[in-house]
């Protein structure tokens, strides 16, 4: 085949893969996949950083708890994690790679995962091993151009690969990940979709789960093609308990009588909106359980219903 000439435009009839010209059905841009990005494809997460706004309750605790146990499981070095059940495992060939949450929006997925990770980077650098964590959105990978979107999708798994050694550990933390990864029956779907799940998929394949694995957020499991589903545990995200929801709607309730309100009245007003909401059909959620708090801020305060 023949070799590419460095970002040429306005090209019909052609697509450049791994430098080199394929044909292909509709007019496009052609441009080389070594070409130079604005940023990387992904947010790196701070995990040294200690989260103030999260608000511990039960539920999330011991969700935290289940996430930061499978992650030590796979990146630890001591008895009984991974390594030392399969210590002769070709890691490539290790059908499991990761974890989809699914959950309504503002239950808590993303911030979770995040949360596992400072525990987990912070439990492991006495261990000599450092955390990382890759952020990665719908924003980080589409792009316009024919073929980029493929480009920043490997450019995710070759930094977590190239960036590393034997004693740094990678999350992936692929966030709305639906949106990313449409099943191909979804009536959304496009010509362009099924090349990033193909170069998705590959990469998971040969993903080294020791060293990096995947976490992955969604709020729509049925849009998720079955490969995806093959290669990832689907979990659902655990909803707040009312009373939980109510122990988060006062962190928006200020501690002191507001128009002579205490605030115990004024949580028992969030707790009676937080009722509302959901007798109205609204999914549980941190979310939902903040709104509500600030709804009666703002109601009693400002005077706005």
């Amino acid at each position: 085949m023949q070799k590419s000439a460095p970002c040429i435009e306005d090209v019909s009839g052609v697509y450049v893969s791994d430098g080199e010209i394929n044909p292909i059905v509709e007019r496009g841009v052609l441009c080389r996949t070594d070409m130079a990005f604005d940023g990387p494809p992904y947010t790196t997460i701070d995990l040294s950083e200690v989260d103030t706004q999260m608000k511990s309750v039960p539920t999330q605790e011991a969700f935290i708890g289940k996430m930061v146990g499978a992650m030590r499981y796979f990146f630890g070095r001591r008895d009984g994690s991974y390594s030392d059940h399969f210590p002769q495992q070709n890691h490539e060939n290790f059908p499991f790679k990761g974890f989809v949450f699914n959950g309504p929006p503002g239950s808590g997925k993303t911030e979770g995962v995040k949360e596992a990770g400072r525990r987990l980077h912070r439990e492991l650098s006495n261990e000599g091993i450092e955390v990382r964590l890759f952020l990665i959105g719908p924003g980080h990978i589409s792009h316009k151009n024919y073929g980029e979107s493929e480009q920043r999708m490997r450019r995710v798994f070759q930094d977590a690969r190239d960036k590393g050694n034997n004693n740094t550990r990678t999350i992936l933390l692929f966030d709305d990940v639906d949106t990313l990864l449409l099943s191909r029956d979804d009536s959304r779907a496009q010509e362009w979709t099924g090349a990033l799940n193909s170069e998705f998929f590959h990469a998971v394949d040969k993903l080294q789960t020791n060293h990096t694995m995947i976490m992955a957020t969604t709020n729509k499991e049925q849009s998720l093609d079955d490969a995806v589903k093959s290669r990832l545990w689907v979990e659902d995200a655990p909803a707040p308990t009312l009373d939980e929801m109510k122990t988060i709607a006062g962190s928006a309730i200020p501690m002191k009588i507001v128009n002579g309100k205490t605030p115990d009245e004024m949580l028992k007003l969030a707790g009676e909106r937080i009722e509302h909401h959901l007798a109205d059909g609204r999914d549980a959620s941190f979310r939902l359980a903040r709104m509500a708090g600030i709804e009666v801020l703002i109601r009693e305060v400002v005077g706005w219903e």
